[in-house]
């Protein structure tokens, strides 16, 4: 007697059953409104994309998780979406070149991240984000997408959650004044990513006179520029490149608008976050809530992103993981959002 095969899902995704399902739309809607209340305008983008399209604005990382096939009717590669900010981009640049700016566009959907490394993570994600189009960059508008962050997370119900803050553009700067390989530039990107103080002492030390003592002196202090916004008169104060300089003068706008506002106190400030350096351009922030031990929230600033799709502008956004606030929320016993 034949045996059917076993009946299952493909490694990444699951099915979502009523209740959880009810907890994640309740999640979605608080989320939602929050949005409205800022005037954000729902977008939906397609699952699937041309690769040669959606590479444009992505960075290395995500082409690497990109799952991609050929589609059998034109011949040409085609992958479903990793990420929607670059879809955004595509539409504003394609579909909404008349419109005024600024645009202010948010979106529901899932994404699809091949995570050829973590066999068993997930790999649908469930995202709800927002971006803000426009025609240069603003310390208010900054602050604006970082406030609506905190208050679209409070709006679901979750009190206990920090949001990170930080600036690709200062350490791009401040890298770009290293003159050595990039094998040896990734190794000291690697440590200051971890915080790995005595990790960085040993690699700077071994490059001896190829790393100037100031820079030596900026770079070990990036591995503890994390906390409240007095670091950024510490950075300030060693760093002695005006553009790096520039960028801190920015940050510290954006921080005192969030002050006057009245949500530091849900602010932390991390001038040694080197992740996506070549996604980013300014302005990047994290969020997150107790001890799930994953992030909630990611954004930043990405003003050359829209560029690559022919229409020029300014921009900024965030994605919330649903799923990972549904987690939050069921840690910390507040699944009842004040909808």
């Amino acid at each position: 007697m034949k045996t059917s095969p076993p009946i299952s899902l493909p490694q990444g995704v699951r099915d979502i059953l009523p209740d959880e399902a009810e907890k994640i739309a309740r999640v979605e809607s608080a989320i939602l409104s929050t949005f409205r209340k800022y005037g954000f305008k729902r977008v939906v983008t397609p699952l699937l994309e041309y690769v040669d399209v959606l590479s444009r604005g992505m960075g290395a990382e995500l082409k690497a998780n990109i799952l991609k096939f050929i589609d059998p009717s034109t011949g040409m590669v085609m992958a479903i979406r990793p990420d929607i900010t670059p879809q955004i981009a595509r539409l504003v640049s394609m579909r909404m070149r008349d419109f005024p700016l600024p645009l202010k566009l948010c979106y529901n959907e899932s994404v699809f991240r091949y995570r050829r490394e973590e066999k068993h993570a997930s790999k649908e994600i469930l995202h709800i984000g927002a971006e803000y189009i426009s025609k240069e960059a603003s310390p208010a508008i900054d602050a604006e997408m970082i406030i609506m962050a905190a208050e679209a997370l409070k709006k679901t119900g979750l009190r206990d959650f920090k949001i990170d803050i930080g600036d690709v553009g200062f350490v791009k700067r401040t890298f770009s004044r290293l003159t050595v390989d990039e094998e040896r530039k990734k190794s000291i990107k690697d440590a200051v990513a971890k915080k790995d103080n005595p990790g960085l002492e040993a690699i700077l030390k071994d490059l001896g006179g190829r790393v100037k003592s100031r820079d030596k002196k900026l770079l070990l202090a990036l591995t503890t520029f994390y906390g409240e916004k007095e670091v950024v008169k510490k950075a300030m104060a060693l760093s002695s490149d005006a553009g790096a300089k520039k960028q801190l003068e920015y940050l510290r706008k954006v921080l005192d608008i969030i002050g006057r506002k009245g949500y530091m106190g849900s602010i932390t400030v991390d001038l040694g976050e080197v992740r996506s350096l070549d996604y980013y351009t300014g302005i990047i922030f994290e969020g997150f809530a107790g001890d799930i031990g994953k992030t909630i929230l990611g954004g930043g600033r990405y003003d050359t992103l829209l560029g690559k799709y022919g229409y020029p502008a300014g921009a900024t956004g965030f994605a919330i993981n649903t799923e990972n606030m549904v987690s939050a929320l069921e840690r910390n016993a507040r699944l009842d959002p004040p909808l």
